[in-house]
């Protein structure tokens, strides 16, 4: 059966078309079915099969896309008849540009703004319910959010800044971690590891 049969998909398609031109250029929506594979942004392809109950709100997530684009996303999963989960809509919106202005801003005012990503009372609160990857892409989060921009858009001193936060979280005793750091810092392997070495210098230095 069509995923279209589990909600009014004519009504779907126009209310989304009219989102996406409002949104603007810089907006893309689409809509999964994950009962035919594939990999949507966020790894929620892993909840096919499961109730819809504890994921009847929306979901929301910041991740790196390609050529330096950062996109703020959010998910709405969709059930078939037994409430199982079978596909989604996502929303994903590039807020490169914005993050930019925002740091310039800030850095204009010169005044500490009110930190809108701070985490929860603990990183184990936050924690609890993630996978190995969920986790590795939170602390990442965390990073830009200390930093103030997309991995991908930060200088030497800005990467070493963000490195320095996730070596000290532990990151690094996550097997993935070189190689998806590599991509998202698009730097090397070799460069990676000399930017750790001086953040684990530098962090040496403060505490002598």
């Amino acid at each position: 059966m069509e995923i279209g049969n589990y909600l009014d998909f004519d009504f779907l398609i126009r209310f989304l078309e009219g989102l996406q031109k409002f949104l603007g250029e810089d907006s893309e929506i689409l809509i999964h079915d994950y009962r035919k594979g594939g990999s949507p942004k966020g790894g929620m392809i892993t909840q096919f099969g499961k109730s819809i109950e504890p994921l009847k709100d929306s979901i929301q997530t910041f991740s790196n896309g390609p050529k330096d684009r950062f996109f703020k996303s959010f998910t709405t999963l969709i059930p078939d008849e037994n409430g199982k989960i079978i596909g989604s809509v996502c929303v994903n919106l590039d807020v490169s540009q914005l993050l930019i202005a925002q740091n310039a801003l800030q850095a204009f005012i010169q005044h500490p703004a009110t930190d809108i990503h701070t985490p929860p009372a603990t990183d184990m609160d936050a924690l609890a319910t993630k996978n190995v990857d969920d986790i590795l892409q939170y602390y990442m989060n965390q990073a830009e959010a200390l930093v103030g921009k997309p991995m991908s858009l930060m200088n030497k001193e800005e990467k070493i800044k963000a490195l320095d936060y996730l070596d000290q979280k532990g990151v690094f005793k996550i097997s993935k971690t070189s190689v998806l750091l590599c991509e998202t810092l698009q730097i090397s392997k070799y460069t990676l590891y000399n930017y750790l070495e001086e953040a684990r210098s530098g962090r040496s230095d403060e505490e002598a």
